[in-house]
This record gives C-alpha cells, structure tokens and sequence, in this order.
C-alpha cells in the first residue's frame, strides 16, 4: 500500500509503503502516513544609515537589487546550481520549494559594490514548520563614504579667518595616512587639490574612520590652520566634508624683522620651542637673555612685548635684539633630511653701507664666523645695558658702540635680504 505524494510534499512516515497480511476476518490497521509541506525563507535587505550594525534607524535596501542565495554546495560563493533570488523595490525577498534537507544550509547574499556589511553575514535556513516561512534572514550594509575639503591661503598669517582665500598656486598633495607614518608614503591614498583649493577621496570604509588626513605642505609656506584633519563617519554613502588646510606664504626676501616675528607668534612659538624645550612667545624677555640684574629692562616684558616695545634706547635695543635673537636660534636648530633649510642669518659688507655697523656686527661675533649666534646677541645686550657679570664688555664705555648703535647693528641685520628667508619654515 502506497500513497501518491501530493506536490509539495515530502514524506515523514510510511516512505516504504505497506503489505497487506490478508488473514482471515481481520481488520489491518497501522497503514499510516505522513507528510511535510514544502516551505519558504525570507528576509530583508537594509542599508545601515550610521555604521552601528542592525538597529532601529536602519532603513530598507533602495539601491539597486542585491542577490540572495542558499549555498547549495556549501562554497561560500554563489555558483551555478545554488537556489537564488534578488531583493525587490523594498529590499524584500523570499525564496520557497524548501525542503527538510535545505535546514542547516547557509543564505548569503552577494555583497554590493562599494558597501560593507555590517549585521549578520551569514544566515541559516531554520525550520518553521509544515509549509510555513523561515522569516527575518535580513542583511545590512554601509556603503562606502567620501572626504572632501578645501585648501586655502591665509593672505594674513593670522590663522585661519573670513579673510582666507582659495589657494591659487601650484595643486597640493591631500593623504589619507594609512600606515601612521605621519608622511606620504607608498600605499597612502591621496589626490591633489583643484583650481579652487578643493578635493575629495572616495571609497572610504567604516575600517577608515579615525585615521589622519595631511596636506603635503608646499614648498616656501607655513600652516597656520588646523595640522591634522581625521577621517569622520559621514553615514552610509555620505560625505565628510570640511577637512580643510591654511597656509600662509611668506614674502620672499622678509621673515627676519621685529614685526614679522611679532605678527606670527604661532610660528614663533614654533621655533622657540625647538630651540629650547618649554619656551614660547609668552616667556620672559630677561629669562631668553639670562639677565641677572631684572631692574635693566623696566617692566619684565615677554619676548613677544619687546619685539613690539616702543620708543628708542632700551625699547629700540628690545625690538631688535629679540628679532636678532629669534632669527639666530632658528639658524642654530639642526634639521635632518626634509626639515627647514638653515637660514643664512649672517654678515658681510653687504649687509650695510656703513662700516660703523660693520664693525659693530664684528664686535658682537665673538668667534668670528660672520654669522651671529644666539650667545652673542645675548652677550652684546647684556653688556651694553651693564647686566651683572655680562659675558663681554666690548660696549656701553666711553668711546665704545652704546644702546642705539647696537639696535641699529641688529637692525641692519634683521633687514637685509635673506633667499630662503620664504621658505626656512615648516
């Protein structure tokens, strides 16, 4: 006895059928059988609007329709006899026939170009009973975002400001800093800036969020803006924008006067610091200059005060020795490969027309390099002001140079022409 399967249907009892006994005036009982319909699964696509894996702001799937397949022959790809379907304008889908040979298999889907998952990666087909629907096999994903910004020029040197314009010089490297060397290197993604100062990188993933972004800082300029940029979740398919870099351009043939030390005291805090741990445009005029005597320079004024210290004697001598001072340090820094050229701070009968400043600058270099450093401008100030134990006593005496011809001398220092004055910062 056998019974003729229904369509859609497998049997659960009595698959090998029954032989009737045929014993005389009995009943035979027990001929029973069993069947279990076929079913279905389903689920949804999503797109991760945040990046936070399955939650409640995602929303369904509206890009174009995602493969989903049952791994038939368990390879982890979608092949040729694996059973498959595509999400509809909802992201929804379904596939049925199932049987209970299909419980177990793994459901993947084919992951779309320019996304990641981020909810469950693989599902499993359950069973949800005769002819009923494996329900909520979902799949999320993040689509890949973008970083833009702009590249400006601080006209200024104050900093990034409403006076900023786009930069409209030779393009500018942008990278992303993949291996946190902190340098373009081989494997970082970058792209260079337009004719208005702007740029973008595309194709950036969840794994890319918190990584630094830099300019390659161009030649001859300063930054003045924010150094490092970092790389933000924009959302799903969206665009961090903002990550914009400042430079300011130094007028070539300048960078060593009073004023200009005064006008950029980021860059001179910069350089202060690398002559000398802790020291910046708030330190003390008379501690830079080691005066022992802090009655010499009436109001203990920062190295920032004095270089805009008005009126001449004392005040002229504290415009231009800070200046000279500042100019000296950064000659004295030592920079490897790739650092700022050395500044040529130093002194010939060209510096000046006049031989008495000659002269001047003569005395004051004490070793006889026609280059001053730090030591000896701090020498010459403390000596013609009479500090306690001054390391020289070459002025200040009758007959010797006094406050105002030491200015001048550092005066015609600070002025002259420099050729890689524009380009000695970085």
């Amino acid at each position: 006895v056998y019974e003729q399967l229904p369509g859609g249907y497998v049997q659960t009892l009595g698959q090998a059928g029954y032989t009737i006994d045929g014993l005389s005036g009995e009943d035979q009982s027990g001929m029973d059988f069993a069947n279990f319909h076929d079913f279905s699964i389903s689920g949804t696509k999503y797109e991760d609007l945040t990046g936070d894996g399955t939650s409640a702001d995602d929303t369904a799937w509206s890009h174009d329709p995602v493969t989903i397949f049952i791994d038939d022959d368990n390879s982890g790809d979608l092949s040729a006899g694996d059973r498959s379907t595509t999400t509809d304008a909802s992201g929804n889908w379904s596939i049925g026939g199932l049987t209970l040979a299909d419980v177990g298999k793994n459901i993947y889907e084919v992951v779309p170009d320019g996304s990641e998952q981020t909810g469950t990666l693989v599902q499993t087909v359950g069973n949800p009973g005769s002819g009923g629907t494996d329900s909520g096999n979902d799949f999320t994903n993040f689509l890949d975002f973008s970083i833009s910004g702009t590249k400006y020029e601080d006209l200024t040197g104050d900093g990034t400001s409403a006076d900023d314009t786009a930069w409209s010089h030779d393009p500018v490297t942008i990278f992303i800093d993949d291996d946190n060397s902190g340098d373009l290197s081989a494997g970082d993604r970058s792209t260079t800036t337009g004719a208005g100062g702007a740029w973008s990188i595309g194709g950036l993933t969840l794994a890319d969020v918190g990584k630094n972004i830099y300019e390659v800082v161009p030649d001859g300029s300063q930054q003045t803006g924010i150094l490092v940029q970092t790389v933000d979740n924009p959302g799903s398919g969206g665009t961090d924008t903002g990550n914009d870099f400042t430079n300011f351009l130094p007028p070539a043939g300048q960078g060593l006067t009073p004023g200009f030390w005064k006008n950029h005291l980021d860059i001179l805090t910069q350089e202060l610091g690398e002559f000398h741990s802790g020291w910046n445009s708030n330190t003390s005029f008379e501690t830079i200059f080691e005066f022992q005597n802090l009655s010499k320079i009436p109001g203990t004024p920062s190295i920032a005060d004095a270089l805009g210290a008005k009126g001449g004697g004392v005040n002229h001598l504290e415009r231009s020795s800070a200046a000279a001072y500042l100019s000296a340090a950064v000659t004295a820094v030592p920079d490897g490969p790739g650092g700022k050229p050395e500044l040529n701070f130093s002194f010939s009968a060209a510096t000046s027309s006049n031989p008495a400043i000659i002269a001047i600058l003569n005395q004051i270099d004490t070793n006889d390099d026609h280059t001053l450093q730090p030591g000896e401008v701090i020498a010459a100030v403390r000596d013609v002001l009479n500090d306690t134990n001054a390391p020289t006593s070459n002025f200040g005496l009758t007959g010797q140079p006094g406050i105002n011809d030491i200015a001048n001398a550092f005066d015609a220092m600070n002025n002259q022409t420099h050729p890689d004055a524009s380009v000695f910062l970085i």
